[in-house]
């Protein structure tokens, strides 16, 4: 009997974390380094607008109205021989600054993808942080979390990556390393840019960690019964 009611308790804390309210910031601007052929406006349209309002938060729009892309660089955007004629050579690394106009508690992005057949989607990328003391540009001064993560391709479906920790900030700074093209047999199209399909900066309710916490202490037990 005591299994079978843990067991309950496990379910029902992964069925409620799933359907658990998530707060998403708006009035987000951004700015990139790099020249843009789909304009980065399309990738922060705010909370419901470039995504479903409700759970699981489908990405709308289609891939113009819906995404952002850098320019082509030639060739394949992260290759690695600059000096090859054939080859032209690395595009510059987006760095994408996001501002949430104060200091916010964050500790999750989501993103969605730039386009499933294509190798253009944004594939790796890491974050710094900055607050309103620090100012803008001064990453790491006083946070000295560096997250990575890697970003789904798929242009519909939300991928949330949570942090592992809260982090307070005004200034998001996203750094792109590598896109989903490869040219291994197999291997989907593009590779010359790269893209997005949406992101949104949130924080789950609270009782969201509280949980997934209930959760891990049910199978922990489950474990050593």
């Amino acid at each position: 009997m005591k299994k079978a009611i843990l067991t309950s308790a496990i379910l029902t804390a992964s069925a409620l974390c799933a359907h658990a309210t998530t707060t998403f910031y708006s009035g987000v601007t951004a700015e990139v380094n790099v020249p843009e052929f789909f304009p980065l406006t399309q990738l922060i349209s705010g909370s419901g607008s470039g995504f479903e309002a409700a759970s699981p938060h489908d990405r709308l729009g289609n891939l113009e109205l819906g995404t952002w892309v850098t320019n082509g660089s030639g060739s394949d955007y992260f290759g690695t021989d600059p000096s090859n004629p054939q080859d032209p050579g690395v595009g510059p690394t987006p760095v994408i600054i996001f501002d949430l106009g104060s200091d916010v508690l964050l500790s999750e992005i989501s993103t969605w993808g730039y386009n499933t057949t294509n190798g253009n989607g944004a594939r790796e990328f890491s974050l710094r942080f900055a607050t309103v003391a620090d100012g803008m540009g001064n990453f790491a001064d006083s946070i000295i979390f560096n997250p990575s993560f890697v970003a789904d391709l798929s242009a519909t479906l939300r991928d949330s990556n949570v942090f592992g920790q809260e982090v307070t900030a005004r200034w998001v700074e996203l750094t792109i390393t590598d896109n989903y093209f490869t040219d291994a047999p197999g291997g989907i199209s593009g590779g010359d840019r790269v893209g997005l399909g949406e992101v949104a900066f949130a924080i789950p309710e609270p009782g969201s960690f509280a949980l997934l916490g209930l959760a891990g202490v049910g199978l922990l037990l489950r474990r050593k019964r």
